[in-house]
């Protein structure tokens, strides 16, 4: 039989990415033997493993210290399982932290037991928005790099890494290309996403619901919808019914909510991640924020690039969403913000000018993103059999 693929990833936008690339091999090499760590969407294209990704997840500087010991073993244990595996390839998605530290004990471990798999890393560390001397860590850890980003390759190959642009899985979504959208003269609605993780939605949720109930001083018929979660609506539902506006917040956990928010939304409040690239390939306009604990917030502030936090301003080059950080998410600053953008009558076409410029930038030119993996992959798994 052949030798089994090990992959890992951690929360939920890695678990749906890791699962596209999964796709793609399975389609291109037949279906693998695939073992690691993931969520439900890697499991659905076949992952066997006993460790979930939820212990892979922590939110802030001060946690990621306090979780280092038993980060460091859970990669001695994983480094075991690979040795005793021995798979053809190991992929690690996202996760960077965990990930790298894993690939570099891996790498060592390999080399004193007289044998290789190649280690490949997918989603590039964000190099061009902060830490540019992370590139060389990256060189040291990985045999390969799969970028989303068409700029990124040119951050690593003069170090000698194999790098490859894949596109982007999320631009090649149909749902982009025929977005629905709200009647432009109907009451005002909204589409508030706190973020994924309870630690996130303690911080960013309560001050999106006061702006909320601000904004209803301006637009007195607004409501809102928060598409989340199963794991998390307990936590969304109790913040919500706590406030005066709650007849007015409705929360969707269903799968495809969040498609179904976007298309009845005039605007959205968003926590920065991967979602505000999300709503920019949907067309929607809005605002995003980030609340982070004090001492991760003022790390960030001294190393990173604010103007590229926010992955469609950084892509396009140009404000596609304000930014308001920290202190500047107030309840009050978000109320006027999202007032702005629902005020502005260009706003949708403009967001629907993005997204054109997003789609067209991020497929790369390829049909599919299952083809960008296929072509990259053939350097470390030989020629497709399909």
């Amino acid at each position: 039989m052949s030798a089994p693929i090990f992959i890992l990833a951690g929360e939920p936008s890695g678990d749906r990415l890791a699962a596209s690339l999964m796709k793609a091999v399975n389609g291109g090499w037949g279906p693998q033997e695939w073992i690691g760590v993931g969520g439900p969407a890697m499991r659905a294209e076949g992952l066997v493993g006993t460790t979930d990704m939820e212990a892979l997840t922590v939110f802030g500087f001060s946690a990621a210290l306090a979780a280092y010991p038993r980060l460091s073993r859970l990669a001695d244990r994983l480094v075991d399982n690979v040795i005793a595996a021995r798979p053809k390839a190991v992929i690690t998605v996202d996760v960077k932290g965990f990930s790298l530290r894993f690939a570099a004990r891996l790498k060592r471990r390999m080399k004193s037991a007289g044998w290789h798999a190649p280690v490949i890393h997918c989603v590039a560390p964000t190099v061009w928005a902060w830490g540019a001397w992370r590139r060389h860590r990256v060189a040291k850890s990985v045999d390969g790099l799969l970028c989303l980003f068409p700029f990124e390759p040119e951050w690593f190959e003069p170090l000698g890494v194999k790098t490859a642009f894949i596109g982007h899985p999320e631009a090649f979504n149909p749902a982009y290309d025929a977005p629905r959208r709200p009647d432009p003269a109907s009451a005002p609605h909204i589409v508030m996403l706190p973020g994924s993780r309870r630690s996130e939605i303690r911080h960013i949720l309560p001050p999106m619901l006061a702006g909320f109930e601000m904004l209803r001083d301006s637009f007195p018929e607004i409501t809102a919808t928060i598409p989340t979660l199963p794991r998390i609506a307990d936590s969304i539902e109790a913040s919500c019914a706590a406030t005066a506006s709650a007849e007015a917040i409705s929360i969707d956990q269903d799968e495809g909510a969040l498609f179904r928010a976007l298309g009845s939304g005039h605007a959205v409040l968003a926590a920065s991640g991967t979602v505000t690239l999300q709503t920019a390939l949907y067309g929607v306009p809005g605002v995003a924020c980030y609340i982070a604990p004090a001492l991760s917030a003022a790390i960030g502030r001294r190393l990173v690039s604010m103007d590229r936090v926010i992955l469609p301003n950084a892509l396009l080059g140009r404000e596609v969403y304000p930014f308001l950080f920290q202190e500047r998410a107030s309840a009050p600053a978000l109320a006027g913000a999202m007032r702005q953008v629902l005020s502005d009558a260009e706003a949708g076409r403009r967001a629907a000018n993005d997204a054109e410029d997003l789609r067209k930038m991020l497929r790369g030119g390829a049909g599919s993103f299952e083809a960008g993996v296929v072509e990259a992959m053939a350097d470390w798994l030989g020629p497709p059999s399909r």
